[in-house]
């Protein structure tokens, strides 16, 4: 048996398989009322991917009774001096969702980006200012004038409406 430090942590990499498990769980029992042919290609590919996910399941606890794996998740949250600005940058993720029904998507996008450079400490400052906001406009012009998605739209997105 290896040591704490020499086995190999594997709790994070169980996150996807574990989900992708219980997806073509859902998927399956959400179908029942469909097409005998989609009920089947469903229940094909879930069987795929179950038949997968119980393979890796078998390795991984074969590992852990071997000692060669642990359940922690050892840098899954990266080294503890970058946490702080993952943490700002989850927190920029939830008020993105929370802001852009106000501001709309342009303003939110470049508020997002321009502080999302900042944080990941982009310099020169007017260079990344300038960046968040060509990909803003950028973003407006594309999804909003070209494609019409009806995102959320804010003062710029009235304004720009008024003008052209």
């Amino acid at each position: 048996m290896l040591d704490r430090e020499t086995r190999k942590p594997v709790g994070a990499d169980l996150i996807i398989p574990v989900a992708a498990g219980a997806y073509a769980i859902y998927y399956v029992l959400s179908v029942r009322n469909f097409p005998w042919q989609a009920q089947m290609s469903g229940m094909i590919l879930a069987a795929l991917m179950l038949l997968l996910v119980l393979i890796y399941l078998a390795r991984v606890a074969i590992g852990l009774r071997r000692g060669r794996y642990s359940m922690g998740f050892g840098d899954f949250f990266g080294a503890p001096a970058s946490r702080a600005s993952r943490a700002i940058f989850v927190a920029l993720i939830v008020a993105y969702i929370f802001a852009v029904p106000y501001l709309g998507f342009t303003l939110t996008t470049f508020a997002f980006l321009a502080l999302s450079f900042h944080v990941a400490g982009a310099r020169p400052v007017g260079r990344a200012l300038l960046t968040a906001g060509l990909a803003a406009l950028g973003g407006w012009f594309f999804f909003i004038v070209l494609l019409n998605t009806r995102f959320p739209k804010g003062p710029f997105e009235q304004l720009m409406g008024a003008i052209f």
